[in-house]
């Protein structure tokens, strides 16, 4: 049995309070209104005789599947396809579709930078209006194209079995303790937009070459938060640098993990979600996106995301705490200039010598 409907009384009610006054996966007559254009009935008919959507996405891997299971049986008939990568590789992949006139994706959800707030502008994606827009504040929507659905924070984290309290790491400093030497994992940052925003903070906190320390201290990359915290879990890694997409459900399955966000502060990322405009099943593509903002969608964003949601209301996460109790907490889109996210990604390369 799903594990969703086993949650405590605080989610049930959050899904059931919204549900009855606000559109759940097909929308109601009191929603419908808000949408421009064709009724929203209409729209999801079109979306199932569609038949499928295609779904890019950088969320947790073992999570996306049953998200979309959810989906599915209360959309029947919307089969669903999804492509998984990085937030670096997948942006540079729709982009270069897109300039290639290779439309794939109907729906894509990443933590953004230039390129795709520059897309806005160049047609990437739709200007809509989902049903369940109104349940979110205006500041996590961007001229109704993107939408914030949730958001991920910057986080140490440690093997509990391998490390004793009395070592555990409390400040990025930690990550260049020569004690650490070969033991201390981390997500690339040319791969990554959410890691090239904490290197940035990094370095506006006085941290100065930070890869050159790191490559000293023998660092291991691994791809994504999902192989990092497993290298942790298996003890290839003793501590490592996380973006926090895999946190919450691993310690509600009671894996052996500390973490701390760092007094210093960290850096926030939130995870903007859109409809291409040149989406092959854009009737598809807008009911997942308005699934996905549902009391229920983003219930299930949460449960298997593993992050904070956006829209009011949603009950917090079990495990790790909410974005409003950490110490110290930094836009990271604010610090990530194109040009200092350029010389970022250069200069790591070089001195890991990646091409």
């Amino acid at each position: 049995m799903d594990r969703l409907r086993r949650r405590g009384l605080s989610r049930r009610t959050f899904i059931a309070t919204a549900a009855a006054g606000a559109v759940a996966a097909t929308g109601a007559s009191a929603q419908q209104a808000a949408a421009p254009g064709p009724a929203w009935s209409e729209v999801v008919a079109a979306a199932r005789r569609e038949g499928k959507v295609m779904f890019y996405n950088n969320l947790q891997p073992n999570g996306i599947e049953p998200m979309l299971r959810l989906f599915r049986e209360d959309n029947p008939g919307i089969a669903t396809e999804q492509i998984r990568l990085g937030s670096n590789p997948l942006i540079e992949r729709f982009q270069t579709e897109f300039n290639a006139g290779r439309n794939i994706a109907d729906v894509m959800i990443t933590f953004p930078d230039e390129r795709v707030h520059g897309g806005r502008g160049q047609g990437w994606m739709a200007r809509w209006t989902p049903p369940e827009l109104s349940n979110f504040d205006a500041a996590h929507v961007k001229d109704n194209m993107m939408f914030a659905l949730h958001h991920a924070r910057e986080c140490i984290i440690w093997n509990k079995n391998q490390v004793r309290d009395a070592d555990a790491p409390k400040e990025w400093t930690d990550l260049f303790d020569p004690k650490w030497r070969g033991r201390v994992a981390m997500n690339p940052p040319w791969r990554s937009v959410a890691v090239q925003q904490i290197v940035a903070y990094w370095e506006d906190l006085g941290i100065r070459e930070a890869a050159e320390k790191l490559r000293a201290n023998q660092v291991r990359f691994f791809e994504g938060s999902g192989g990092i915290i497993q290298a942790v879990i298996r003890g290839d890694a003793r501590i490592a640098h996380l973006t926090d997409l895999p946190l919450n459900p691993l310690l509600e399955d009671g894996a052996p993990v500390g973490f701390v966000y760092p007094a210093s502060g960290t850096t926030l990322s939130p995870g903007y979600a859109f409809v291409a405009a040149r989406a092959p099943n854009p009737n598809a593509a807008r009911v997942l996106l308005n699934w996905l903002m549902t009391a229920k969608g983003q219930e299930a964003l949460q449960r298997y995301g593993g992050l904070p949601v956006s829209r009011r209301g949603a009950p917090p996460l079990s495990k790790i705490p909410a974005t409003a109790a950490l110490p110290k907490v930094v836009d990271g889109e604010a610090i990530l200039t194109p040009a200092r996210q350029q010389q970022i990604v250069s200069h790591w390369r070089t001195v890991f010598g990646v091409r």
